[in-house]
């Protein structure tokens, strides 16, 4: 394998570590912020439910907590992958 290769690979696993590292806390941020809404929105609202769509809204962003936790999990397993790929496409190289 050339110094570029190499190189090559020692990047794209360092991005590969990079994107896992932020994927997991957006997805800590996103399951936080998305629990106090749909809390403040259940629980903590002072307004009557016939002048807004109360339960309507909480289900929406529990649905939504729900797509974007599943997407982050689908997104951190891709990386995983990527990661694993790339680890052994270079131990195959510095073997053959």
């Amino acid at each position: 394998m050339t110094v570029q290769e190499d190189e090559f690979i020692q990047k794209a696993l360092a991005a590969v570590a990079r994107a896992e590292k932020f994927h997991r806390l957006k997805l800590i941020g996103v399951q936080v912020l998305a629990f106090a809404a749909a809390a403040w929105f259940a629980i903590f609202r002072q307004v009557p439910l016939d002048r807004y769509l109360g339960v309507e809204c909480t289900i929406i962003i529990m649905v939504g907590m729900i797509a974007a936790v599943c997407t982050a999990k689908i997104r951190y397993q891709m990386d995983r992958n990527t990661k694993a790929i790339l680890q052994a496409i270079m131990e195959a190289t510095r073997r053959g």
